[in-house]
């Protein structure tokens, strides 16, 4: 046996063996009336795998568990600046699925997901200029928070690869909505000045809105490219037909 054949072989070999499914994964067959309710019992059944990002058989994704981001910057409200460094964010695998609408002639599906808890975990820095005073200071920051939504959608595209029809996502389109925060606690806050830590926390207190509305579009798009990249790592090694058999 020549060379060249050895390698053919080998080559066939292991493009058979990389089109399957991770072996965990459960396959929805395409004309289920109700394959809505499939695709969410598999996602609720696989909350280990995306809390670890290990699917077994090899197949690794980005996990969720602890959700590291590596800035976030609360924008500038009555002369006090906050960023947000190196945030680790727990609680995210617990979701629950309220709503999943899957159209399988078109591909195209829209979800919205709640989150009981998430815990934040992080270092800040902050700046505050308030009667000619200015004050810079960094420290541990945790936040918790309730209720959280997040709503998103995207479609499926058949692509043909090599003469076979795979499945790629297109980016996702994501609306986050924070909850409720019930805890935020900053260390080291105003190096010891009780005045300006009650001049602070009023702000922090008062202006959760406008914090949350300058750090949604961040969290957004972080969260787009998690789960386009999660979706296409899960989806890279099969075919359209196992994913979705007749």
């Amino acid at each position: 046996m020549n060379f060249t054949l050895i390698l053919l072989i080998i080559i066939g070999f292991v493009g058979k063996s990389i089109e399957k499914l991770p072996p965990t994964i459960p396959k929805c067959h395409r004309y289920d009336p109700n394959i809505s309710n499939c695709i969410a019992k598999a996602i609720v059944d696989l909350k280990p795998q995306f809390k670890s990002g290990d699917f077994g058989g090899g197949y690794h994704v980005p996990k969720i568990e602890p959700l590291y981001i590596k800035d976030l910057n609360f924008g500038e409200s009555q002369g006090l600046k906050i960023r947000i460094i190196d945030a680790n964010i727990h609680g995210i695998s617990k979701f629950k699925i309220e709503k999943l609408r899957v159209n399988m002639k078109t591909l195209k599906f829209e979800a919205q997901i709640s989150i009981p808890k998430l815990t934040t975990y992080a270092k800040y820095q902050m700046q505050f200029n308030f009667l000619g005073y200015n004050l810079k200071t960094s420290g541990n920051y945790f936040t918790e928070q309730i209720n959280t939504k997040i709503i998103f959608s995207s479609k499926l595209n058949r692509v043909l690869k090599n003469g076979t029809e795979v499945i790629r996502a297109d980016p996702f389109q994501i609306k986050y909505d924070h909850g409720t925060v019930t805890q935020l606690k900053m260390s080291n806050l105003s190096n010891g000045n009780k005045v300006l830590e009650d001049i602070i926390n009023s702000i922090l207190i008062n202006n959760q809105e406008f914090a949350a509305n300058n750090t949604h579009p961040t969290l957004e798009a972080y969260l787009s490219r998690l789960f386009t990249e999660i979706t296409n790592k899960i989806l890279e090694s099969t075919t359209y037909d196992e994913m979705f058999p007749l």
